[in-house]
């Protein structure tokens, strides 16, 4: 009896380790079929740091780290009042000193806090044999410039050969294409003249604040070498409708007209210039410079003035005012005929609205014949 229930256990033993390597073996086929997830491979896209993500550098360098630091972060609040989203202060190691760059969104959150400017030079084409003559004509013009839409932050005179003439620098506005997104974009300009370095170091807020109250996003500045004097320059952020060919549209253009009149002495020619002025003012046109010129071994006058630029869609249309040339067909026999037509054409031109800058009476050989420089407005049909 105990032997048969020996036999009966040894095959109920034998029996269950054949059903249990046979479920090893349905387990392991059914582990070979499972499918193994291969490795994911992330990229990592460069292209991001070009177009969404700058670095803004400076030349500073500091000798201490936590001036550096400070000096970042000055910075950095500075670029997020303009509505520019930051990422974030680095600061490096260069040589045995220490600087920082800022890595920010170019994007402007809201670009009417940032000026679109284009910064140009007007220099005079007349020049004069002393420099306080060159002095007292650079007054002349900055107080026309300052009734102008151009607002000047430098001026200055300069030498020209054996000569003298002056030259200012002043903001134009700058009329972008329209556009859902603006960016900022970092520029320089250069202010003044000194003989010290040291002015020139004093002189930075007074320049920084200069350009700030004209509408200049300036931002900072430092002084360099300019010849062989010292200049500042200054930093400041401009609102661009692209980063790689941002528009360069100026709202306002200088133009220069050149009379035909003669005159006997330089005082008289420039003394009838300013009284054109007069007329350009009815126009509604900023005259920015008078000057006297030889012609014909005679004096005349020239004229620079201010006019608007118009666009469509950043595309040049025209100007808002020029001066055209009527020239009459009638030849007269007597030259006081011709004067006398030609007064009462000037009183017609004029009561039309189209300002008369010039006339002249000239000879056609048999006759006499006549000429008028008039400002016109013109219209420019809208799409």
């Amino acid at each position: 009896m105990r032997r048969m229930f020996c036999i009966c256990l040894m095959i109920f033993i034998i029996s269950s380790i054949s059903v249990f390597s046979d479920e090893l073996k349905i387990n392991k086929s059914k582990i070979q079929k499972t499918q193994v997830p291969k490795n994911i491979l992330y990229t990592i896209d460069t292209t991001l740091r070009t177009n969404n993500i700058l670095t803004y550098t400076t030349d500073e360098v500091f000798s201490f780290e936590s001036e550096a630091k400070k000096t970042c972060n000055d910075k950095l609040n500075t670029l997020k009042n303009f509505s520019i989203s930051v990422i974030g202060c680095n600061i490096l190691e260069k040589g045995n000193d220490y600087t920082y760059t800022i890595d920010y969104i170019p994007e402007l959150k809201n670009p009417n806090f940032i000026n679109s400017v284009i910064i140009e030079e007007y220099q005079s084409p007349k020049n004069y044999w002393n420099e306080n003559l060159a002095k007292k004509e650079l007054n002349n013009s900055l107080s026309k410039f300052n009734t102008s839409p151009l607002k000047v932050f430098d001026s200055q005179t300069v030498e020209v050969g054996n000569e003298y003439s002056f030259k200012l620098r002043y903001i134009n506005e700058n009329v972008l294409k329209k556009s859902k997104v603006y960016y900022a974009k970092f520029e320089k300009t250069v202010f003044g003249k000194y003989t010290f370095e040291s002015d020139a170091k004093k002189d930075i807020p007074s320049a920084i604040n200069r350009l700030k109250n004209i509408g200049v996003a300036a931002i900072s500045g430092r002084v360099i070498e300019n010849g062989n004097d010292y200049a500042i320059e200054i930093e400041y952020i401009n609102k661009v409708d692209d980063l790689n060919k941002p528009s360069k549209n100026p709202l306002y253009s200088i133009i220069g007209y050149y009379c035909r009149e003669t005159f006997p002495f330089e005082d008289d020619a420039l003394r009838e210039a300013e009284k054109r002025n007069e007329i350009f003012a009815k126009a509604q046109v900023n005259v920015i410079h008078n000057y006297a010129y030889p012609f014909d071994n005679d004096w005349s006058f020239a004229i620079d003035f201010v006019v608007k630029n118009t666009y469509r869609n950043g595309i040049f249309i025209g100007k808002e005012y020029l001066i055209k040339r009527y020239t009459n067909p009638q030849e007269f026999d007597l030259e006081s005929e011709a004067k006398k037509e030609m007064q009462e054409k000037t009183n017609n031109f004029n009561s039309s609205q189209l300002y008369v800058v010039s006339s002249k009476v000239y000879e056609t050989g048999n006759g006499y014949s006549f000429y008028i420089d008039y400002i016109e407005k013109q219209n420019y049909p809208k799409q």
